[in-house]
């Protein structure tokens, strides 16, 4: 299993809120639909349908992520359907204080040694994605 980690970043909110939005894909749909264009634009090919995510990933097309893993406070993991390959993606979070919060994304992938030069460098900008994607919305 190959792990590429997204950019960790801290958000100024409690751990407590964060893990109930990351947890909750549901309410993502009106969020989105509330930000700005500019905002809005660099979420764009990323769905959310209840306990699920939908993303168009560049070279493999639209992949949707179910929620499978919960760990209060500290661990939200989703797992693709459907993926050519065994993909997860995860959340771990990390209280920096009471009121702000580490997010750390992670894409974990069965991915043969002979595609890693050629896939890595994708996996790593779809990680970092994916971090932006959530601390985007926290922002707004």
């Amino acid at each position: 299993m190959s792990v590429f980690s997204g950019k960790a970043v801290v958000v100024a909110r409690p751990i407590a809120e964060i893990y109930a939005r990351v947890s909750d894909l549901g309410q993502y749909r009106e969020m989105v639909e509330q930000l700005p264009a500019e905002a809005r634009e660099k979420l764009q090919g990323v769905e959310f349908r209840g306990d699920s995510l939908k993303m168009d990933a560049p070279g493999v097309g639209e992949l949707v992520f179910n929620v499978t893993e919960r760990v209060p406070l500290s661990h939200v993991g989703l797992e693709a359907v459907g993926s050519p390959v065994p993909l997860k993606l995860a959340i771990d979070l990390e209280e920096v204080d009471a009121g702000s919060t580490r997010i750390i994304p992670r894409i974990d992938v069965q991915l043969p040694a002979m595609l890693k030069p050629f896939i890595g460098p994708k996996l790593q900008e779809g990680a970092d994605r994916f971090g932006e994607v959530f601390t985007g919305l926290f922002r707004s």
